[in-house]
Formats: structure tokens, sequence, C-alpha cells
């Protein structure tokens, strides 16, 4: 049995001996041998505690088992199974690998183990193959004495590899006692952060171990020296189990109340600190150590920093002349510093007239000779010499959602929008209501009442400031349909259309293939009307059908069958929030169905006003026989609403149908459609149910919606 103290890392020592037989091997005509595995864990060692994943007394392997001129590989998952179910293998050469774990890059109390060796498998013999398994990473752990606690709030460290994140050993995380396992990458990184009682930092600078390698345990103690009582000092030693040999790096940090390092500033770094875009304002800043200086720092991760050449982190201890040309091209004035200087200066005013519009955060790191640590984070925001500037406008046709932010805090008194026609030279001062976001310094509000297809142009302001960034943006149109309001009617023999004349088609109707028949269910209403005219829809039977009295926007295409060919849909362009108008039912008991509708019988009927924007590329094919349907679940639909009603109705209900917009693509169909029976499709209804409608419109301005059908619309999605 092979001892620890040679493999370094409480190595497992695998016994595979060769007896039963499980699988066939390819080659054939040479003999078989037998394999079994007996697995021996040599824990004789008590230096390093380092086991294998799962049971501890007998830990799984798995084994790729290869022969060496050429052929199948073998594996065994565990290599316990053998025990009762022997593998039967060719006579031959093989190479045979046995694993525990996984190897990653780092992670806790995840050891890897591995080894190999070659053999030769002779035929009808026990064969038996020592693999010594020794640990493939590293292993590291980390400890603090007893009485750290007495001096220090917290303390942990940090170790990497190099490759990877690192693995935090810490008091407040609770991992001081859990165990660290690296892939080799020939280092380890490690540093040191403690809060004493006083709330002082120390923190060393990192250090980094060369020369790691596979089977080896750094185990980094950490230790106060007595003198620590009297005179505030502290001791610290890395110890390195690998060979059995103790390496110990004394680490030395005097907590003798000496004043920590200090870091006075120019300007406020309270809070954000906020810099107007083009300013040459200094922005000094002056460090300080009584125990001498040993690391003055500065970091950032800012693509706009970089952008000018500040490099990611710098020393300016001992920084060569090369990095100080580099922060001076910036704008950044400093200067080389002699370890144990006590004192330097770092002014960052001349790097903001270089910059952008952008935010920022600059780490000012400082580590005296005895270790003390300060680290100042500097917050800096670049933003407009004005107070406030407009961000953007989307427009509709007769609104537009307005945007804007500021750049200080609190928040400037007066802040507002002001607007006017490109084509006019006065501005005018937004009335309505804006929403503030503190958090982003970001405003926002709804401008109602603009005129479609203008040009505007809009700014933000405060009390202070107007002569702001303007931006310009023209609203969407507003398009109408001919005879929204019904006034306009002819009639081709018994048969009426809704439209002016027979050269302009917008409307239609079933009329086209019943008033052949004797009936007409879509005809104008003179008397009983809101303005003009109307239209008055009846639900009739034609030849013994049922046909519901109906308006849509369209054309009749012909019969098919028993029922008829529609075409629904005109072009349009534009995006109206609302369809309102008014409209007057009177309702019948159902009395003829169809399925799927049958167990609407007796029940009152209902009416239907329905409206889709769309995207397609031509007219929608509506065959009433086939039932050939307009889904509402259509993807072609951008936006729809609905409006259904079974009420009877002493006089006109007016009414407004939100548009529910799905998306923001731009319209190229429209339909609008009225049913006196909303299931006449399906050749469902009451006969003599009337729908009367008068006076449809459109909203374009979201200021004529209430609050709630705003949201039902949906265009602040």
């Amino acid at each position: 049995m092979k001892k620890a103290i040679i493999y370094l890392s409480a190595g497992l020592v695998l016994m595979l001996a060769m007896a039963g037989c499980r699988r066939e091997s390819a080659l054939d005509g040479r003999g078989y041998g037998f394999l079994t595995v007996n697995l021996e864990e040599d824990a004789s060692s008590s230096e390093i505690v380092v086991k294998a994943p799962g049971d501890e007394e007998n830990p799984g392997f798995s084994l790729l088992i290869t022969p060496k001129d050429g052929g199948e590989t073998i594996t065994v998952a565990d290599h316990r199974t053998l025990a009762a179910e022997p593998l039967k293998i060719a006579a031959g050469n093989y190479t045979i690998v046995a694993k525990s774990g996984t190897l990653l890059n780092d992670a806790w109390d995840a050891p890897y183990y591995e080894g190999q060796t070659d053999i030769l498998i002779k035929p009808e013999q026990d064969n038996v193959a020592n693999i010594t398994a020794t640990l493939a990473n590293t292993a590291v752990t980390v400890e603090f004495a007893p009485e750290t606690d007495t001096f220090f709030t917290e303390y942990r460290v940090s170790v990497d590899n190099g490759a990877g994140d690192a693995k935090m050993f810490g008091k407040a995380a609770g991992t001081l006692n859990k165990t660290a396992y690296f892939a080799v990458t020939g280092q380890l990184n490690w540093e040191v952060y403690m809060v004493n009682t006083d709330g002082t930092i120390y923190r060393t600078n990192p250090a980094t171990y060369d020369g790691v390698k596979a089977k080896q345990h750094y185990h980094l103690t950490f230790s106060l020296a007595d003198a620590t009582i009297t005179a505030g000092a502290g001791v610290f030693s890395i110890s390195v189990d690998g060979t059995m040999q103790t390496k110990t790096y004394p680490l030395v940090m005097d907590f003798s109340g000496s004043a920590a390092p200090a870091i006075t500033a120019g300007f406020d770094v309270t809070n954000e600190i906020t810099v107007p875009a083009g300013s040459t304002e200094p922005m000094p800043l002056t460090v300080s150590a009584a125990a001498g200086l040993k690391s003055v720092t500065l970091r950032h991760a800012s693509a706009e920093l970089s952008a000018l050449g500040v490099p990611e982190g710098v020393d300016l201890v001992d920084a060569s002349s090369e990095t100080i040309a580099a922060l001076t091209s910036a704008g950044i004035t400093a200067s080389s510093v002699a370890f144990g200087a006590q004192q330097t200066a770092i002014d960052l005013g001349g790097i903001v007239n270089k910059l952008p519009l952008c935010s920022f955060t600059l780490f000012l790191t400082v580590v005296d000779a005895k270790n003390n640590y300060r680290e100042l984070p500097l917050n800096i925001s670049v933003i407009s010499p004005v107070d406030a500037e407009v961000t953007g406008a989307t427009p509709w046709a007769r609104f537009a959602m307005i945007s804007a932010k500021y750049f200080v805090n609190p928040r400037p008194a007066g802040l507002n929008f002001q607007y006017r026609k490109a084509s006019e030279s006065s501005w005018t001062d937004f009335t309505g209501d804006i929403s503030f976001n503190e958090s982003n310094k970001t405003f926002k509000a709804e401008l109602y009442g603009l005129e479609a297809q203008t040009e505007y142009v809009l700014r933000a302001v405060s009390d202070k400031d107007k002569e702001t960034k303007e931006i310009s943006f023209t609203t969407d149109k507003a398009e109408v349909l001919h005879n929204m309001n019904f006034d306009s009617w002819w009639k081709d023999g018994s048969c009426w259309y809704p439209n002016a004349s027979s050269s302009y088609s917008v409307w239609d109707s079933a009329n086209p293939g019943t008033s052949g028949l004797g009936v007409v269910p879509t005809t104008p209403e003179d008397s009983d009307v809101v303005s003009g005219k109307a239209a008055r829809l009846e639900s009739s039977k034609a030849m013994g059908q049922f046909a519901a009295g109906n308006i849509y926007v369209g054309q009749f295409n012909g019969i098919s069958g028993l029922g008829a060919k529609l075409k629904w849909g005109v072009p349009f362009t534009s995006r109206p929030l609302a369809l309102t108008g008014y409209y007057k039912y009177s309702p019948k008991a159902i009395d003829n169905v169809k399925d799927p509708y049958k167990d609407l019988k007796g029940t009152s009927d209902c009416c239907a006003i329905k409206v889709y924007l769309t995207d397609w590329n031509a007219q929608f094919d509506i065959n009433t026989s086939t039932k050939t349907f307009l889904q509402d679940d259509d993807p072609s639909i951008i936006a729809i609403g609905e409006l259904y009603s079974s009420n009877n109705d002493a006089s006109y209900v007016p009414f407004t149908i939100p548009l529910r917009y799905r998306d923001n693509r731009t319209p190229k169909y429209i339909v609008i459609s009225g049913a006196a029976s909303r299931y006449g499709d399906y050749f469902t209804g009451g006969l003599g149910s009337v729908l009367l409608l008068d006076e449809f419109a459109f909203i374009y301005d979201a200021g004529a919606l209430t609050e709630t059908e705003r949201e039902l619309v949906g265009y602040r999605n």
C-alpha cells in the first residue's frame, strides 16, 4: 500500500482483478481474461483530509478500458458493479483510466480523482491491474485564529486560479470551513479583506503563488501575533501542504491605531457627482497616509474612459512615465508616487470636456505601508449643461407621447414641455399631466389636441433654462371613410346601397343577394335618426333561409349555395383609437337556429358592431356557406374592437369602441361591420330584430378618451 506522504493527496488505490465476464470484445479468436475491481482508500495521513465524492469508505469510480491496438472502448459507470457481475474481456493490451468526480475550474467540496495504467490481458487467467488514483485538482482551505473575532467584525479571503470566478472564504458568508477545488493553472491568487470593530478596513494587495500543481493542498492560515494585544501587530502565514513540508509566507498588518489613509476631495462626493458636459472646472483629490503610501490605484469599467486611453486599472505608486502620459492625455492630472510618500494629488476636471454624456464609476483605492485600506467610489455623470432635454416623441395622428430627462438633483423647478408648429415661431406651454421618475431622472407626458399630418417642434424647459435641445416630429394622417354618417344612399331597382353613387363603393350589405327575392334587409332610415339619415338593419328570411340585417365595409361578391360570398375591407393606412357613433336596437327572441348555436333558441337576439385593422395585401374573402370567416385570433389583425348588446333600446345609445392594438404595424385595410343578429353568419337569430346605426366617426386624439379606454387601446405598450 502506497502512502499519502508520497502521493500528497490522500490518494486512492484501485486493485483491478480480472475474474468473470459481462461483455464480448471485437478481438475474437484470442481468448478472454476476466476482470473484477477492488478499491482501497489510503487514508493513513491525517495531515490532509481530502475525500472522493460519494461514500467515503468505498467511493465509486468510472472506468474507461481502451484496446491499445484499436477497437471499442469499454465503459464501466461504477467499478463497484463488477463485484457482482465480472467483466469478460478479450486478451490483448489495454489502457485503463479511472475517474471519480467532475473536473471543474472552481467549486466547493468537489475533488476530482484520476488514475491510469496499461495492462496485458492474458487469456483464461485472472489479471490484476494496480491503479493509483490521485487528486487531479488543487485543494484550498482557509483558517483564521479564534481570537480574530475579538478584534474584527468581518474578515474574508478571496482565492482564484486566474481562469474563473473567485471563491470567497468569509465569516459572513459562512464558508470558512469549506474546501475549494481549483483546476490547475499554475497559480493561485489571493487577497485578504478585514474590518475591525471600529469600522476601519484593512486590505492586502492581491498576491499570487506560482508553481501550483495538482495533488497539492494549500491551507491558508491567519493568526494574530501576541503583540496584537499590546502593539496591534497582526502576523499572517500561508501554509502550503504539498510535499509534507510547510512553506510559510509571513504577512504583517499593523493594527496599532496609526491614522488610516485619507482621501479628501474639493467637491461633493457623498452623492452622484454631476458635471455639465464641456466643464473645465477642477475636480481635485488629495491622498495622504501618515504611514506612507504603498498603493494608489484608479479602477473603472467604462467604455467611454477606455476610449480616451484611461487604463482599466493603474497604480500611481512607482507608475511609469508612459502611464502618467496616458492619464494626462485623457485629462487626468496625476504624477508617479514614490513608495512611502505621504501625499499625492489628482485632478479629474480635465477629463470631463473630453467625454460624451455618460455615467461611470471610478474607484480610488489607497493602501498604506501598514496595509490600512481606504476606497472611495466616485459615481460621476457627465450631463447636459442645461437642466433638461427632450429625449423623444412618438406621434399618432392627433396626439404624441413625449419624454425628456433632467440632469441634477433635486429635480429642477418648473420642468415642463413646450411645443409649436414648425411653421410658427411662438411656443405653447404644455398644460397636461406630467409623470416623473425620480430614480431615472426622466419625465413624460401625452400631448393631446394636435393636427394630423403636421410637423411640430418640441423642447423640455425649466424655470432657468428655455434654450434647450429641440426635436421635430410629424403626426400621422387621420383618414375617414366615405358615408360614415349613413346619409348617402342610392338605389338600383329594389336594392339599396349605402354609398353616394355606383361609382364609389365603400359600404355594402346582403341586399344584392336577397333583393331579387323581394327581401331588402338593409335600408335607409329617414325618421328615427340622430341626424340626416341612418342605416336600418332588419333580420329577415329569403326563400326560407334566415338572413341577418347587416352592413359592412367591402363588397358583396355573389351567392354561394344557401349563403353569400363577400369581400371584406377597403385600403386604409391610418391608426384610429376608437370608433364612435349611435345605435338603437329592438331584438326579437331567437327562432332560427343552426349549429353550433342551436342552444340559443328562445333567448334574446344580440346585435354586433365590429372593427378590424389588418395588414392584408388584398380584401378578405368571406363565404357564409362554407363557414369561411375572419377569426379574431388571425395574426393579420393589428387592432380589433367590438360591441354586443341584447338590450331593447327606447332611444339611440351613444357608443365608443376602443380599438385594442396588438402591435405597432401600419394597417393596410379596415373592416367595419354591423349586424342585427350577431350569429347571422351561422343563420341563427330572431326574425324581425332591427338595428339602427347612425353618425359613425373615428377618434384619433387620445385626449377624447377616458383613461380606461386609453388603457384598452394599449398605445403605451
